[in-house]
């Protein structure tokens, strides 16, 4: 197998594990964000931190991956 397809069935039981984790969690919770007070379904809050840390990953591999260019330069 080559790493393309590993890469995209890692993917795939990641999104299924989300899934399920989150289709059992829609219990409404309390979030305090900062000074703000927010009522959401807890799955909700689940898919907004996965989100938000697929978002950070992706952008410090982008940083790193440049930092690999420049050292090689």
């Amino acid at each position: 197998m080559d790493m393309k397809k590993v890469k995209y069935i890692s993917a795939g039981v990641v999104v299924l594990l989300l899934g399920i984790v989150i289709f059992q969690n829609f219990e409404e919770v309390t979030v305090n964000i900062l000074m703000a007070t927010v009522r959401m379904p807890l799955a909700l809050m689940l898919l907004l931190t996965f989100v938000v840390g697929m978002v950070a990953g992706w952008i410090l591999s982008l940083v790193s991956g440049k930092k690999k260019i420049v050292d090689k330069k």
